[in-house]
């Protein structure tokens, strides 16, 4: 029964994503690198390239099986800087990769577990600058982390979201929002939907079926305000809610059915994601618009008055294409002002600047979205040594150099000789993506490659590797 419940899970999930990418024609092609054969995500085109971007790298966990499933991190030419696969991209597999700050240190975190229609069930890891696993966050009560979120506070703790299925007179998925220490595991704050939030505030219909669970409320995001009180985002109610740290009680609702500000028409979304306060206490926001008003997905800012309760739109950023995201997306305001918005279901991230012009627009194929996209500062620094690789065709000998992570790599040293301890260097030549060709004046028995930072200091060298 339970791999028959699986496969049944797995097929719905290849249906939703299947159809949930309309605009986007051709399954995505995967990497094919020499030096790194395992690793093979996918292919990012870049339909419009940067112009006018703040800096990062992008951040991406596409899901599937048509390419690499797992975190990637990329350039604004859409190389790889760094990918990892994890899970088989149906039964388990990753989301909601981004880079955040644990013990005042930057870290990868990311969410890797089993998918249920809607939600998933699994954990968060943490990993450290070297990519190497520091720590995980698993939901307490016996629940298992959700995918949707979780937020890194600067008291070391974790604010994630877990479901819950309540039998009442039929089964209810309630909402549960969690405040975890890293450290310890310890719940330090139990939040449950069904004892604040009806059901009857629910904007989907009840399942046909009595016995199927309804999922009524749908949590995606969570973000403290100054008070320390919880800004969360719940799809299936249309609504924002803000919740008292201390007594649980919804202050107030945003959008829905029961809200308690005036929302000016042009700023009503719908099926939302991502509730993001912003330094000037606006906030960001996801507009899926997968049902009314529909149907152009969108990124907006909205100004929100919480003494005269009304709320009006700020900022907006359509789909460049039209196109709707019926799941997932995510709306991050940058620093110096730009939007970097993740589709979703559709996917693709575009950066756009403040006039609303977009500096950047990339995708990577039919069938294997990614929930969210980031744009995120990033130092890499792996203990794996580099990679070189030496092949010969035609009489030319090239080697080919990679190091999977490593973000301040700016040249490559290319040393080759007649055995391994008597390699010389050839010639310098600068980084050109994930995997970084050179030819060899005249065949080589042996080659190594050294990488080289932006003052030409030696960072690492990769073991000698034969001919092939």
């Amino acid at each position: 029964m339970r791999s028959k419940a699986l496969a049944v899970m797995t097929a719905a999930l290849a249906l939703l994503v299947a159809a949930a990418t309309p605009g986007v024609a051709a399954p995505p092609e995967p990497h094919r690198f020499v030096t790194r054969p395992d690793l093979n995500p996918p292919v990012v085109r870049i339909d419009t390239p940067a112009n006018g971007t703040e800096p990062g790298y992008i951040f991406l966990a596409p899901h599937g099986t048509a390419a690499q499933s797992g975190p990637m991190i990329i350039d604004d030419t859409g190389q790889p800087v760094w990918s990892e696969p994890v899970g088989d991209g149906a039964g388990l597999f990753t989301m909601d990769l981004k880079a955040q700050a644990y013990r005042g240190e930057p870290v990868l975190t990311w969410w890797q577990g089993a998918p249920h229609p809607g939600y998933g069930e699994g954990e968060y890891v943490i990993r450290d600058r070297s990519y190497r696993q520091i720590g995980k966050v698993d939901a307490g009560g016996g629940l298992r982390a959700d995918l949707h979120e979780m937020v890194i506070t600067p008291r070391d703790t974790a604010l994630i979201i877990a479901y819950h299925t309540v039998q009442r007179d039929r089964p209810v998925v309630e909402g549960v929002v969690q405040e975890i220490d890293i450290a310890t595991g310890e719940v330090l704050f139990d939040w449950r939907s069904l004892d604040h939030v009806a059901p009857e505030e629910s904007t989907v219909p009840l399942p046909e079926d009595p016995a199927a669970p309804y999922d009524y409320i749908h949590l995606n995001s969570i973000t403290e305000d100054s008070a320390g009180n919880l800004l969360i985002s719940a799809r299936h109610t249309d609504a924002l809610y803000l919740l008292d740290r201390a007594t649980g009680d919804v202050r107030w609702r945003l959008g829905g059915t029961r809200s308690d500000f005036a929302v000016d028409p042009d700023a009503a979304f719908a099926r939302q994601h991502d509730a993001r306060w912003l330094p000037d206490g606006t906030m960001s926001l996801f507009d899926n618009a997968a049902s009314e008003p529909g149907p152009v997905s969108r990124a907006i800012v909205l100004d929100v008055d919480q003494q005269a309760r009304t709320a009006r739109l700020a900022r907006a950023f359509p789909h460049p294409g039209g196109d709707t995201s019926v799941s997932q997306g995510d709306h991050q305001v940058l620093l110096g002002g730009n939007s970097f918005v993740g589709w979703g279901s559709q996917p693709q991230f575009t950066e756009f600047d403040q006039s609303g012009a977009v500096a950047l627009h990339g995708s990577f194929g039919d069938g294997m979205p990614s929930y969210r996209a980031f744009r995120l500062a990033w130092t890499g620094a792996p203990t794996e040594p580099p990679v070189a690789a030496l092949r010969e065709a035609d009489g030319v000998a090239t080697v080919y150099a990679s190091w999977n992570g490593a973000t301040e790599v700016r040249a490559w040293r290319i040393l080759a000789g007649p055995a391994p301890d008597q390699l010389r260097p050839i010639t310098d030549v600068p980084r050109a993506g994930f995997e970084t060709a050179a030819a060899l004046p005249a065949p080589e028995a042996f080659a190594a490659v050294e990488a080289l930072d932006a003052s030409g200091q030696v960072l690492a060298r990769s073991e000698p590797a034969p001919a092939g």
